[in-house]
């Protein structure tokens, strides 16, 4: 087999700033920035940063494309992905950053389901484990305290 170093550094990147991504979600709440604020903080944001890349690829030839290959999954993703992460915050305000960024990072395991019931998509043994071990690390993160406990109280117990 071989190993796609490119895809290995955007998946490195994609690890590195989804990281940063949730520590700073977390710093906001804590400096009492709303979660709604935060949301719309970071819907603004990646507005600005899709400027850039629709000028870059409004002038290739296959632009077009941007335009006549849109469909309802495309909105249904981004829905999913704006509700889910509207959703997140507020788990955040509340919650343990340690705790409930892996926790929400299971999702892959439910498009993984759903690939397999409605794609057809058949993974391996080795992947259906991979899957298990993070259903597994879920319950494990659940398995300790998960309440906002200070350094104060965690010394009194």
């Amino acid at each position: 087999m071989s190993i796609d170093y490119r895809l290995l550094l955007l998946a490195g990147l994609t690890i590195l700033l989804w990281g940063f991504w949730g520590f700073f979600g977390k710093l906001a709440l804590e400096k009492n920035m709303a979660p709604t604020s935060v949301f719309l903080a970071e819907v603004l944001t990646s507005a600005v940063c899709a400027v850039p890349v629709l000028l870059i690829l409004w002038r290739k030839p296959e632009a077009a494309s941007l335009y006549t290959s849109w469909n309802v999954f495309g909105l249904a993703s981004g829905a999913g992905l704006a509700l889910g992460l509207f959703c997140y915050y507020f788990a955040l305000e509340k919650a343990q950053a340690s705790i409930l960024v892996p926790l929400t990072a299971i999702y892959p395991a439910v498009s993984v389901l759903l690939s397999y019931a409605l794609l057809h998509e058949r993974p391996n043994v080795s992947q259906w484990v991979g899957v298990v071990f993070v259903i597994v690390g879920a319950i494990l993160l659940l398995s300790g305290p998960t309440a906002n406990i200070s350094p104060e109280e965690m010394q009194r117990h």
